[in-house]
């Protein structure tokens, strides 16, 4: 077996782990399966019909999670909004989560119940600071499609402290909705609180290469290092993304922090196909159980 450990837990039916891939079912969940876009463009209302007001749009090959279905239409939700479209022009598909086998769910959950048991689990009482990037007048970053940076920040954050609440570890946040945090404030939280490590959360932008792909993280002192290396290591795993290692950062969220810091810079928003795939709510939790499972990996090394 390799350096990624398999650990079995019973906790509110929170994680299935399968031949050593990490996939993450959040209870409860409102989502009931995935909308591909099957025509050019779609209009997004704020209803389940013709008459309700258009709130945006969708385009063809774009997969969002539905939350309800209602008289041939779909609720999706997408990163900047939650609106209704005609499941006439979709494909509906199952979420992949759900498409484990019952056996092997019901076998996996059978052996955690008997069990009861973590057999390796670095997260256990840990306290982790998540930063999500920007916020309220900071908007970041702006998308391809002309999204804030900071909601994709957002919707990263919301997902890995579900996650990491999950496997035993105290989250604190640095934001906990679209307000404006001093970066000094941000740093100052995590070194108050003495916490064990701290992970900023952002997205990239380089709207003169607009096909430029890749997750990255910075790292500012030799402590800060080996998490660094170890997230990295996590989110492409879990992800395949395109991978730029880690680098050192001169960021003051990072300079200010006298605990392990780092910062990760999740992927280019910039670029229209990955924006798509960041808005995508199975990619935001497999990027959770990536950066997860590399500060798994982090603590226990130490």
């Amino acid at each position: 077996m390799s350096k990624w450990r398999k650990f079995s837990l019973h906790l509110n039916k929170a994680a299935i782990i399968i031949l050593g891939s990490l996939y993450f079912a959040f209870a409860p969940t409102v989502e009931i399966g995935e909308a591909v876009i099957k025509t050019d463009t779609l209009n997004v209302r704020l209803g389940p019909g013709i008459d309700f007001k258009r709130v945006g749009k969708v385009y063809s090959g774009e997969v969002y999670p539905i939350q309800k279905q209602e008289n041939g239409w779909i609720q999706i939700k997408t990163t900047a909004l939650t609106g209704w479209v005609a499941s006439r022009y979709t494909e509906v598909k199952r979420n992949p989560l759900d498409q484990v086998s019952s056996k092997k769910k019901s076998s996996t959950f059978d052996s955690a119940q008997s069990n009861k048991s973590h057999t390796v689990n670095g997260l256990q009482q840990k306290t982790i600071v998540l930063d999500a990037g920007h916020g309220g007048r900071d908007s970041g970053a702006i998308s391809a499609s002309g999204a804030n940076e900071k909601i994709f920040t957002r919707a990263t954050v919301q997902n890995l402290e579900q996650l990491l609440t999950t496997l035993g570890a105290k989250v604190i946040l640095t934001r906990k909705d679209d307000r404006f945090v001093s970066l000094a404030g941000r740093a100052a939280l995590a070194n108050i609180a003495d916490a064990d490590a701290f992970i900023s959360i952002h997205y990239n932008s380089f709207p003169q290469a607009p096909s430029v792909t890749g997750t990255g993280t910075y790292y500012y002192t030799g402590q800060d290092k080996s998490l660094a290396r170890s997230v990295q290591k996590g989110m492409i795993k879990a992800t395949g993304a395109d991978d730029r290692g880690i680098s050192e950062g001169d960021f003051q969220v990072l300079r200010q922090n006298t605990i392990p810091a780092i910062l990760v810079e999740s992927g280019f928003i910039s670029n229209a196909k990955q924006e798509q795939l960041f808005s995508s709510s199975m990619y935001q939790k497999q990027l959770a159980s990536g950066i997860a499972m590399g500060l798994n990996d982090y603590f226990l090394a130490q």
